[in-house]
């Protein structure tokens, strides 16, 4: 039983020592701003400035505009396959939050409100691209930046595309960013975020785990991995600000929520809560589908979409 035991614990502290080998002797997977521009960067890629911030969209397409808003470490990539499906009918812009992809994050302070931050932006976007009537889509953070853009400017937001959408129960739903929330765990990003961890976040927000794509997670990875990125998404993950849920109950603008089922992250009974506040809305839910349908499912999140807006 001895052995037994002894043996247990080497092969523990083993794996504890080849883990942080991997974590802390890897190479340093950090990309430069200028680099990250280079390589990263699209045709139809554009950069503004905002409160001495750099900020990156992307303005595919023409017609009625479609404004697409990422979720917490995403970029616009996240939406590139529903883009492809719309930009020959809409102007689809794609944001990069600030502190995401491609954009810089802005100096607001000692004492910053990161919600009046993104809602003061979204102000920023709608007046700086002429965005006087507008759809707008958001996923999982994106989708609560987005209700609050409906209900801070109701003039200009005809309809509201939801998927996956933050806006309940948001304490216990941040609690599964618990890895960003440490300052003692900072440390292992020191060197960048490890490729396994990318594609494991991936895998996490797919309900099909067939349809995960080496190339899109190894794309994420590049993302996470820009100067300044992992320290600003530990930076909003440690400050818990959080928008007024009481806020959704000011969206008037025609609504459609989407969720896939097997959502691990912001569990799909959030759906009917958003069905049963915004009065205006229509709830359609994926099966098979993880927690973001933009990337698993993007043909009937385009369809949908079609549907919605022309009707």
């Amino acid at each position: 039983m001895k052995k037994l035991l002894r043996g247990i614990l080497f092969l523990s502290l083993l794996a504890i020592v080849v883990v942080l080998g991997i974590v802390f002797l890897r190479p340093n997977l950090i990309i430069s701003k200028e680099d990250a521009k280079k390589e990263l960067a699209l045709p139809a890629s554009h950069f503004v400035k905002w409160q001495g911030a750099e900020l990156h969209y992307v303005d595919e397409g023409s017609g009625i505009p479609v404004l697409v808003i990422h979720g917490f470490g995403g970029s616009t990539r996240n939406f590139s396959k529903v883009a492809a499906l719309l930009k020959d009918s809409f102007r689809v812009v794609r944001v990069d939050l600030p502190g995401f992809g491609l954009s810089d994050f802005p100096d607001i302070g000692d004492k910053p409100d990161y919600v009046k931050m993104y809602r003061d932006y979204i102000t920023f976007i709608l007046d700086t691209l002429h965005l006087d009537s507008v759809y707008v889509m958001g996923n999982s953070m994106g989708g609560g930046i987005a209700w609050l853009a409906a209900a801070d400017h109701p003039t200009k937001v005809k309809k509201l595309i939801l998927l996956n959408s933050a806006g309940y129960d948001v304490t216990n739903v941040s609690g599964k960013l618990t890895m960003f929330k440490y300052k003692s765990f900072g440390h292992v990003f020191d060197k960048g975020m490890p490729m396994f961890m990318s594609k494991s976040g991936m895998l996490s927000c797919y309900a099909d785990s067939s349809k995960v794509e080496e190339a899109v997670w190894k794309l994420n990875n590049h993302f996470s991995n820009r100067e300044g990125n992992i320290q600003n998404m530990l930076t909003l993950a440690r400050a818990q600000q959080f928008p007024d849920t009481n806020l959704i109950k000011l969206v008037q603008c025609p609504t459609l929520i989407i969720w896939g089922k097997q959502d691990r992250v912001i569990p799909v009974e959030h759906a009917e809560s958003f069905h049963h506040d915004i009065k205006n809305s229509k709830v359609i839910i994926y099966d098979p589908c993880g927690h973001t349908p933009m990337m698993e499912c993007p043909e009937k999140v385009a369809k949908d979409f079609l549907e919605f807006v022309r009707n």
